[in-house]
């Protein structure tokens, strides 16, 4: 899947079903995920979902990636945060761990 589609990706999914496990509740939110944009940063990624405004008070959180993300050409490895408005995500920021650059390309990743 290249990366205009406006559904996440293979290795996206697989992040979000890593916090899923952590975090059972956010899985039913995962299903109707709808990509707005992905913006790349040489040494990650923002990918910014649809969001549905329901309430203002709805609490901020961010949620962890707790297992590294393994990728060929980036030896120092990779992790992931989900930031979330209540239940719904709203951006999963994956990133490299130190200066190691990152383009987007993600074959052959594992996490765990």
């Amino acid at each position: 899947m290249h990366p205009g589609q406006i559904k996440p990706n293979e290795f996206e999914l697989t992040i979000l079903e890593s916090i899923a496990r952590k975090e059972p509740s956010m899985r039913r939110a995962f299903g109707k995920l709808r990509v707005i944009s992905r913006e790349f940063t040489g040494v990650g990624c923002f990918t910014n979902f649809a969001f549905e405004e329901t309430t203002n008070d709805l609490p901020e959180r961010q949620i962890g990636l707790d297992e590294m993300i393994t990728m060929p050409g980036v030896p120092g490895g990779m992790g992931a945060v989900l930031f979330c408005r209540g239940g719904s995500p709203r951006c999963l920021e994956i990133y490299s761990y130190g200066d190691d650059l990152w383009e987007g390309v993600y074959d052959g990743f594992t996490v765990g």
